[in-house]
């Protein structure tokens, strides 16, 4: 039972206990109010003729005596009938109060519906609410815990399977400003999807007033192909879905604000990325995938991936065969290990010998306990031939801190950081990819065929694949910046904004192509000519030199804007001192 089950009991036998006691002081009252009266006005009279009485002041009868009445007799004339009437009440409302619920969700529109009520929905609720939106919460699963933080009037809970197109009616759907699909099971997501879909062309909603439908997919093969699916691409109907992962968000958070590179690995630098992985499951794999997207350096070095895994032997080559372009972008390798083995530290220390090196150790099982205690076991592991520190990150909850016992291991993909509503809908992780798209505009706005490009729209009207590829343009930004020995400060930093060369421009365009190959590669996109979306073919997925002058200078430009890009988000480029 959840506890918002035992609140409600709790209310409800506090309402019967109090009826309860007024019932019985009530008869009290009566009793001994009717003896003095009878006694009173030497009337015959007996036990059995006063409780009989005062029972008929429950009725509404025997209270309309002549002569003088007992201050006893005066309050149960009051109190027996008003028991009644609250007897009456109470149960008027528990035979009426589904009926009334189900009035109240009848009548809701312009509201907020979550579909699956986790951690995800629950952060979305309390954001919401702090809006002041009205939320509607349909959740199947009438044990989960999380239904205790439900507070009508604000939020209301509609118990059924979402899967249910009947349930989805109940839900105002169609009238509804946003919905949440965070259900647990990539199945039921995009089946609700389809009928959500069904339900908003079967309406009159429009382009003009669409239905903002947030869906997550755990699946991250399942992602790419509903990124690039006509339900999500077709943005001139009124249902606009948006699609993300937490995994794929918490492996961009992680590479943002911890970057693998450390200060940058620079044109003549020696120096390498090594990403060690602990558990290759779908966290595991989001993190694989971004330091291939992301791992990108202007000395050429591939980073090197080693992926530690009980059941590595089976899920690598699995892996690769879902991404069989991964090796062009990263050196992949593997240990069929338990984690907490003995020879782990062994086998690890092989891997730490090279100085040139920057390691960063991330734990990633989805039991988070483990994470901790192994974390602290990889603590005190430091190669003697470099100075380099390593980083350790250990994906678990908001509510474990490291700060007390540890200074090196610290925490990623926390759920009130990669699941809370800004970064669900494209806030706090997109806020570069945004500028990009909006600077590209502004420069497209001067062309006289402007509009007639897929891309010619406004972020919240462009498709997700293009939205996508924004983010991994911007999720690199840091790391071109810091392979010519700059960094991004605000713009309220003192150092001037550094001015890029023409050899820098040269380099880092080289590196932003080689950066798009693995972006399209990984998604599917394969050589060909000519040019065809439907089958994924491009003529440009190839070498630099081998591109014509006018493709490259797409890239060109991409790094020449960097600087107002970063401007229009109040940030800047400056020269490492």
């Amino acid at each position: 039972m959840t506890t918002t089950t035992n609140n409600t009991n709790d209310h409800k036998l506090y309402y019967w206990i109090t009826l309860i006691a007024l019932f019985f002081f009530s008869l009290a009252a009566g009793f001994f109010g009717f003896q003095y009266y009878f006694e009173y006005h030497a009337l015959e009279y007996g036990w059995v003729r006063s409780v009989y009485c005062t029972l008929q002041l429950f009725a509404f009868e025997g209270g309309d005596l002549p002569g003088s009445i007992p201050w006893e007799l005066q309050v149960a004339r009051f109190s027996a009938p008003l028991t009644t009437v609250m007897a009456f009440i109470m149960a008027l409302l528990e035979i009426f109060k589904e009926q009334w619920k189900r009035l109240k969700i009848a009548r809701m529109k312009d509201h907020v519906v979550i579909i699956g009520f986790g951690t995800k929905g629950k952060n979305v609720m309390e954001a919401s609410l702090r809006k002041k939106e009205k939320v509607l919460i349909v959740e199947n699963d009438p044990r989960n815990p999380n239904l205790a933080s439900v507070k009508p009037p604000g939020c209301r809970l509609l118990p059924g399977d979402a899967n249910n197109k009947n349930i989805l009616k109940k839900a105002r759907i169609t009238k509804a400003r946003s919905t949440f699909l965070l259900m647990g099971d990539d199945n039921n997501q995009v089946n609700a999807c389809m009928l959500i879909y069904q339900l908003i062309k079967e309406s009159s909603r429009d382009e003009k007033n669409p239905l903002n439908c947030i869906m997550h997919l755990q699946n991250q093969d399942l992602l790419n192909t509903m990124r690039s699916h006509n339900l999500v691409q077709d943005t001139h109907d009124g249902f606009e879905l948006n699609i993300f992962n937490v995994y794929e968000n918490s492996a961009r958070e992680l590479f943002e604000d911890n970057p693998p590179d450390h200060l940058g690995i620079t044109l003549n630098s020696e120096n390498y990325v090594r990403i060690i992985i602990f558990g290759f499951g779908k966290a595991g794999e989001a993190l694989a995938l971004q330091t291939a997207l992301t791992g990108h350096y202007i000395n050429g070095k591939k980073p090197q991936v080693l992926i530690i895994d009980l059941l590595a032997k089976e899920k690598v080559p699995d892996f690769l065969k879902r991404y069989p372009s991964y090796t062009d972008y990263c050196e992949l390798q593997y240990l069929t290990l338990e984690a907490n083995s003995p020879q782990l530290i062994h086998h690890l220390l092989k891997y730490l010998e090279d100085p040139r090196a920057f390691t960063t150790m991330v734990l990633c099982f989805d039991n988070k306990t483990h994470n901790i205690l192994l974390g602290l076991q990889l603590e005190s592991i430091k190669p003697d031939e470099t100075d380099e520190p390593l980083q350790v990150f250990v994906r678990t909850n908001d509510n474990a801190s490291f700060a007390t016992f540890s200074q090196n291991i610290k925490p990623y993909g926390l759920p009130s950081k990669v699941c809370s509503q800004e970064v669900i809908i494209g806030g706090d992780l997109d806020i570069k990819a945004r500028a990009t798209h909006d600077n590209y505009l502004e420069k497209r706005k001067k062309e006289p065929d402007f509009g007639k490009r897929e891309a010619d729209v406004i972020w919240e009207k462009l498709s997700q694949e293009y939205r996508n590829s924004n983010r991994k343009a911007a999720d690199h930004m840091g790391v071109k910046m810091r392979g010519i020995a700059c960094e991004i400060v605000s713009t309220d930093d003192p150092r001037p904004a550094a001015t890029f060369s023409e050899e820098e421009i040269e380099k880092l365009s080289e590196l932003e192509h080689h950066r798009w190959n693995a972006e399209r590669s990984l998604a599917g996109w394969t050589f060909g000519k000519p040019k065809n979306n439907k089958t994924r073919k491009t003529p440009y997925l190839t070498d630099w030199n081998k591109l014509s002058e006018d493709i490259k200078d797409y890239d060109r430009d991409a790094v020449r804007n960097i600087p107002d890009v970063l401007g229009l988000v109040g940030l800047k480029v400056v020269r490492r001192e």
